[in-house]
């Protein structure tokens, strides 16, 4: 498929998805009824839903799922391992822990405050994870995971800790640590957004450098590749990415997971064509995950996390027995 075909046909789809996350529900709307609530305001309770709780879903959704993916794009080219993610790599985690603490903690209420908090949680534990991959012997690709993975455990179980003692605070975080676009104020993708786009141009940007680093640092390096500055560029736009997503919708799992693969497969491995791919299909999965949530226990909702982790988790012991075969 020519590859302008392939983006355009990304383009209709998001926009599909964003018209179901507008329309469907515990209540189903026609489209008529949701193109008058937008152009046409009338205060009915149609309107009332569909602007203020139906499209800041819709919205965010989508930058919360193209964020993460881009992340998972850049996470996965620089520990050269397709199982790699900001899951697996603890991002999310320590975003999560670094937005409790300020709220549970220091009383941080504002969203800026949050997102920037959830940016330098997960700058910090990306910075954490490489550091401690590389004092114990190499970046090796299982070390990165592993040493991920147990940061997540670790910073999961702190934030239990304080959220346990912190009983008004577990009420209101609870639902959002699964992952969850329920309930979110427009405001708040006015404040996450420039994080996510801002992410994503440090990304683009990076893009030529990173086609070089797939093979290993003294190749990268023989083409005249500045690789720590390129490393420092990319955990930068890692951080602000996934913290702007945690802030905005808690930690949504293996979403940076499975779209890079889904990237690849469709526009190959240059990252200028990845990274716009990954951002569309990212945030097509978020948006469609977030209508299954609404219908899959109908009339109760899930928290749209546990529906990405289902695919993800699949995903993620297939690429598993690959490995191992």
């Amino acid at each position: 498929m020519p590859l302008g075909l392939a983006y355009a046909c990304l383009v209709v789809i998001l926009a599909a998805a964003m018209v179901l996350s507008v329309t469907v529900g515990y209540r189903v709307y026609s489209l008529q009824q949701a193109i008058a609530a937008l152009f046409a305001f009338d205060g009915s309770e149609a309107a009332t839903v569909i602007t203020s709780l139906r499209l800041p879903r819709a919205v965010i959704a989508p930058l919360v799922g193209a964020g993460l993916a881009i992340a998972g794009v850049q996470v996965q080219t620089l520990s050269r391992n397709r199982i790699a993610s900001p899951d697996t790599l603890g991002l999310n985690a320590g975003a999560s822990l670094a937005v409790v603490v300020a709220s549970a903690v220091f009383g941080v209420g504002s969203l800026i405050g949050l997102s920037l908090t959830a940016a330098f949680g997960a700058l910090v534990t990306s910075l954490l994870v490489f550091a401690i991959a590389a004092g114990a012997g190499g970046l090796s690709p299982i070390r990165i995971v592993l040493i991920g993975v147990t940061i997540a455990g670790l910073g999961q179980s702190i934030v239990q800790i304080i959220l346990t003692n912190n009983e008004a605070q577990l009420q209101n975080l609870l639902f959002w640590l699964a992952g969850s676009f329920v309930d979110r104020p427009m405001t708040l993708a006015l404040s996450g957004g420039p994080f996510i786009v801002l992410g994503a141009l440090l990304a683009l940007l990076l893009a030529r450098p990173l086609d070089a680093m797939q093979a290993d640092d003294d190749t990268a390096a023989g083409l005249g590749v500045p690789v720590t500055l390129v490393r420092i560029g990319c955990f930068l736009s890692i951080s602000l990415l996934t913290g702007a997503s945690v802030a905005m919708a808690g930690p949504v799992s293996f979403v940076g997971l499975v779209v890079p693969h889904a990237a690849r497969r469709l526009v190959g491995l240059r990252h200028g064509r990845q990274i716009f791919a990954a951002a569309l299909l990212g945030a097509i999965y978020a948006t469609l995950a977030d209508v299954a949530a609404r219908v899959v226990i109908f009339p109760i909702e899930a928290p749209v996390g546990a529906i990405t982790a289902v695919l993800g988790g699949v995903v993620l012991v297939t690429l598993l027995r690959r490995r191992a075969a």
